[in-house]
């Protein structure tokens, strides 16, 4: 019994305080186990965005910033030196930096949770793909978001992967209860993979049979400028406002009309589980890897749609506008999500994870 530690270890890598979707479930998931009696890590891999609120019990180490050829041998010894001081029982990655674990080998030294945050067949180039595969294979246990996910890495992770969803963060917002302003809203990364070339060509639709709303687009990316100017193509740039990216987005959307999502694919997209806990009716592409599909029922809590078909996008989003009892009551089934997937509930699945 002598060296008996009680505190069990855990490190999670993550790629900013700040940031995207993972960061933020990764936030919520080592919350959850500081305050369950573990001991936490983070390993950080960029400084940038440091606007997260983390736990204070949390310990953080950064690893040295990208410079020069060799940048990610050293970034790999850094990284191997924090894990020995560290010792943790358990690391937890979500989809970050798999070529280091690998080139730095370390997976076989210790107990990898990994977790898969997108959709394969889209998101990676081809050795991309054999770095993840790999690592899967050598991992501990894995976590899929979605169960196509799951299937597509096929029966060899069967015995050790699991499908749990994202937690939904506690801060958000109430569910609105009012007259709903003429908004619709949508929340992403301007860049291909959303395809809001599709969800403009579906706003003209929409504003010939409702002209009097605005198109609101929350977030930043590389395609903003030839996005602006689709707009002003199509005559509809007087209706759609590009807000740019803000910090708790959804105290600006609760009383929006409907919450859009156009992705051509998708892991499971933060911004729509939260929109849809906050009690918004949401219009989302049915897209690959599932992850729409594995929340909405169609009609039932939000409506799905086939990705690409600007048109059916189209008739969704002027159903709901043409129904407000409709999209009342898809907005209120939707916000049963916020105690479903509580990040208490998701965590504990976590946690059993680490168990099992």
């Amino acid at each position: 019994m002598g060296n008996h530690r009680l505190m069990k270890k855990i490190t999670f890598l993550i790629g900013s305080l700040g940031g995207g979707g993972a960061e933020r479930v990764t936030v919520a998931l080592a919350d959850y186990f500081c305050e369950s009696g573990y001991e936490v890590f983070f390993i950080v891999f960029s400084k940038v965005n440091n606007n997260y609120e983390i736990n204070s019990k949390i310990k953080v180490d950064y690893l040295p910033e990208n410079t020069g050829k060799s940048a990610i041998f050293l970034r790999i010894k850094e990284l191997k030196r924090i894990l020995k001081n560290q010792a943790p029982d358990y690391v937890i990655s979500l989809g970050l930096g798999y070529q280091y674990l690998i080139l730095g080998n370390l997976l076989n030294k210790y107990k990898f949770i990994l977790s898969e945050r997108n959709a394969p067949q889209f998101f990676y180039n081809w050795y991309e793909k054999i770095y993840v595969k790999y690592s899967y294979k050598k991992a501990y246990k894995v976590v899929f978001q979605t169960e196509d996910a799951k299937q597509y890495f096929g029966k060899s992770l069967e015995k050790k992967s699991k499908v749990i969803a994202n937690p939904i963060t506690s801060s958000i917002p109430d569910p609105y209860d009012g007259e709903r302003e003429k908004r619709i809203v949508a929340v992403n990364r301007l860049s291909q993979q959303k395809n809001i070339f599709m969800l403009l060509r579906a706003m003209k639709r929409v504003l010939d049979v409702f002209p009097e709303y605005i198109l609101e687009i929350y977030g930043k990316g590389e395609q903003q400028a030839e996005l602006e100017k689709f707009s002003k193509e199509l005559k509809i740039s007087d209706n759609v406002k590009f807000m740019g990216q803000k910090a708790n987005v959804q105290t600006y959307i609760v009383n929006a009309s409907v919450f859009v999502s156009s992705s051509d694919y998708e892991g499971m997209s933060n911004s729509m589980l939260e929109a849809m806990a906050i009690g918004l009716p949401v219009v989302c592409t049915d897209c690959p890897i599932g992850g729409a599909r594995t929340v909405i029922k169609n009609n039932i809590n939000g409506i799905l749609t086939p990705v690409g078909d600007d048109k059916k996008f189209a008739d969704a989003i002027i159903d709901l506008l043409s129904n407000p009892k409709k999209a009342d009551k898809l907005g209120k089934n939707a916000s049963l999500l916020r105690e479903k997937l509580s990040a208490e509930i998701i965590a504990k699945k976590w946690e059993k994870l680490l168990k099992d």
